[in-house]
């Protein structure tokens, strides 16, 4: 099967939150860890996966060398996207454009002072 990805994926272990609203208006959330993730979106590993077209709220825990340096000990990415995939394993959310990075510390980054706390992806600056 050829794979139709545009967006480069890593595999990277990532914790994750997220936090989707059932069909009964009930919030559910889940604490998953990604299996690879791209700047468009990213496989979480689950045993019970929402439905395709769910809308979710998804916060990421980065703990890369580089972000610790930038931000403090850890840094949280929060990210609207929708469920694109299901499947018994996990998965597939394809991330909305915008998202904001904060340290867990509660401090912004230097870099979202400058940007009033919200970052474009990098999918938009692709040509």
């Amino acid at each position: 099967m050829k794979d139709r990805r545009k967006l480069e994926r890593f595999n990277l272990k990532l914790r994750g939150e997220i936090t989707a609203e059932t069909a009964d208006q009930m919030k559910r959330v889940f604490r998953l860890r990604t299996r690879d993730i791209s700047s468009g979106g990213a496989f979480f590993y689950g045993m019970d996966p929402l439905p395709e077209g769910t809308p979710v709220q998804i916060n990421l825990i980065l703990s890369i060398d580089k972000l610790k340096k930038l931000m403090g000990a850890q840094a949280r990415v929060e990210i609207s996207g929708i469920v694109k995939r299901s499947e018994p394993s996990g998965m597939a959310i394809c991330f909305h454009k915008d998202y904001q990075m904060t340290s867990i510390k509660g401090r912004r980054s230097p870099q979202s002072d400058k940007t009033a706390g919200t970052f474009k992806s990098s999918r938009e600056y692709r040509r």
